[in-house]
């Protein structure tokens, strides 16, 4: 199989694939991590991005 001409370009785009569904990935946890923050600090009643005395 590895007489095959397109072999190298099937590996590349297996690999291609991989990196792009592993970063897909690691997007996908990072935005439900910081969703999750986000409703956490909710829930509590705070949010980081406003000043509590501007309710003054």
């Amino acid at each position: 199989m590895s007489h095959d001409p397109h072999f190298g370009f099937v590996i590349a785009a297996y690999a291609l694939a991989f990196v792009i569904v592993t970063g897909m990935i690691v997007t996908i946890l990072a935005d439900y991590m910081r969703l999750k923050q986000a409703l956490s600090s909710l829930s509590r009643g705070t949010r980081q991005d406003r000043d509590p005395e501007s309710f003054e």
